[in-house]
């Protein structure tokens, strides 16, 4: 989704010779109409796209469909670009969008919908029932794909790789968001419960994170 461009014209014809179908929306209200119509494996969309602010946009598409976001802005758009993965955006790339890195992401961003290079997990974080890949940015639990956005995704790379310790949410601040934990802030638990749905396909399922009580959190990928 790109207002109407040199931008929006070269991406189509980029990756449109790449077998991808896609569609240009010039703003957010034409867009929200045809993603519900088209139902697309994924959105991309540039900071600067007029109609609702981009934050809100991402967070309806997400609770709409919860297909991957991908994000595009220009070197002076870092703020909204961040503010975007905040809201849940995959991914940040830069414009002018370049095919290759544009195509290698789409791919990686939906591979059950997406026909894609072969390509192995070699190298990817296992523990239990859940594997995921760091270089093609997926997740695979009981070897059934899950779309995470990009803070979900480091969140559970950190507690797959401590899998069966407890992690305090000071631990995890410092670790995934780079930064000392702030007072009376919610942000971990509201990512926290967003990777718990992701991760079970019904409430059957098994309850990989549990929360420890004054500690933190504990991942139990063997969970029955």
């Amino acid at each position: 989704m790109e207002a109407e461009n040199d931008i929006s014209h070269e991406m189509v014809l980029d990756l449109g010779s790449r077998n991808l179908d896609i569609g240009v929306c010039t703003d957010s209200a034409q867009a929200l109409l045809r993603i519900g119509m088209a139902r697309p494996d994924v959105l991309i969309v540039g900071v600067d796209v007029p109609g609702l602010p981009l934050e809100l946009l991402i967070a309806a598409v997400r609770e709409t469909l919860g297909i991957p976001i991908i994000v595009g802005a220009d070197p002076d758009d870092a703020e909204q670009a961040t503010r975007a993965l905040e809201a849940g955006a995959m991914a940040c790339v830069a414009r002018p969008y370049r095919a290759v890195q544009l195509a290698a992401l789409i791919h990686a961003s939906a591979p059950e919908h997406l026909p894609e290079p072969a390509r192995s997990w070699q190298g990817s974080v296992r523990a239990g029932r859940i594997e995921l890949d760091p270089h093609g940015h997926r997740v695979r639990v009981d070897g059934q794909p899950v779309s995470l956005a990009m803070r979900e995704f480091q969140l559970l790379r950190y507690l797959l790789d401590h899998a069966g310790l407890v992690v305090t949410r000071e631990q995890i601040w410092r670790e995934v968001w780079n930064k000392e934990l702030p007072p009376a802030h919610n942000t971990i638990a509201v990512h926290i419960r967003r990777l718990r749905d992701k991760l079970r396909k019904d409430r059957e399922s098994p309850r990989y994170i549990h929360t420890v009580r004054g500690v933190g959190y504990r991942l139990d990928a063997d969970a029955a």
